[in-house]
């Protein structure tokens, strides 16, 4: 087994770890949280910022800073947090399921390597793909939050749907404004932000 083979092994247990404690610990904020924020423990919006951040902070070290490393740590991770939810909530007298053929199983599998990509490419040194890579957060953030306002608004409260839009805003805010230079990358930032999450939007409305 070679040594970079060892190292992407190590991130991925790592980030399952992580993945399994943040996931768990979101299950007692369905208790926990003030009203407003309860949404934020079983949300897209939610599993993404975890996995975003997980991605992030491991890919701050260049060992983990290959492609295949960080896809298979957003998936990882993505599907850990689900699972420790999960395993948290049947703990507590609160039985669910996960696996193949669930939604979330399925959402983890398809979007994990998108986000691990988008973490990794926070720190990338080509402008392209840091307008790529946010451009993905911000569009699950501010489509799912734009989507919770639409659908479930009136049982959940609006609070954790603002600020879902508000996190998507920022952070493409930040990255446009702070470390893309050139209007081209700057577009294309904010036109993928915004046609992912018009697609997100269409999509959760006809599930």
């Amino acid at each position: 087994m070679t040594r970079s083979l060892v190292t992407t092994l190590g991130w991925w247990l790592l980030g399952a770890s992580a993945g399994l404690v943040l996931g768990g610990a979101t299950s007692f904020g369905q208790q926990h949280l003030p009203d407003g924020l309860r949404p934020f423990a079983n949300s897209s919006g939610g599993w993404t910022v975890i996995t975003f951040a997980t991605v992030v902070l491991v890919t701050r070290r260049p060992s983990a800073r290959r492609w295949w490393t960080a896809a298979g740590l957003g998936l990882v991770v993505f599907h850990a947090a689900v699972q420790g939810y999960v395993v948290a909530s049947t703990l507590r007298g609160f039985p669910d399921s996960y696996g193949p053929g669930d939604f979330w199983f399925t959402a983890a599998t398809l979007a994990g390597p998108v986000i691990g990509l988008a973490g990794l490419w926070w720190w990338s040194p080509r402008p392209v793909l840091r307008a790529v890579g946010v451009a993905i957060l911000a569009a699950v953030m501010i489509g799912d939050g734009v989507s919770g306002l639409v659908r479930v608004a009136e049982t959940t409260g609006t609070t954790w749907w603002l600020i879902s839009i508000a996190v998507g805003v920022v952070a493409l805010g930040r990255v446009v404004v702070r470390q893309l230079d050139r209007w081209r990358e700057r577009a294309l930032a904010v036109g993928l932000a915004g046609v992912g999450a018009a697609a997100f939007v269409a999509l959760f409305s006809l599930l």
